[in-house]
């Protein structure tokens, strides 16, 4: 019985652990732009959207959505790498969390 308690339990801290981080970079500017949301839908379209209105000329927009521990690791790693080539880090959550 107890078993049957803590599966749903874990089953919804599973869920719950989700995060999207989305990232594009510019075609004409040396910078990275990206978004991060945890437990929602996917974003890759509004994302995506966010960049065509703003007038930004990018690459392809790149998502990956993973667990907490796995997305700080990728996040980290991704930075990591964005900083050594010089690019510039645009934080563009609070703008592509907007529905078009």
């Amino acid at each position: 019985m107890i078993a049957a308690l803590l599966v749903p339990n874990v089953a919804f801290s599973a869920a719950q652990d989700r995060v999207q981080f989305c990232w594009a970079m510019g075609k004409f500017d040396h910078t990275i732009y990206f978004a991060e949301v945890e437990n929602r839908e996917d974003r890759q379209a509004s994302f995506d959207t966010l960049l065509e209105i703003s007038g930004i000329d990018h690459h392809a927009v790149a998502c990956r959505t993973s667990d907490a521990a796995t997305h700080r690791r990728t996040r980290a790693a991704l930075f990591k790498e964005w900083r050594e080539s010089e690019f510039e880090i645009v934080n563009t959550t609070f703008m592509s969390d907007l529905d078009y």
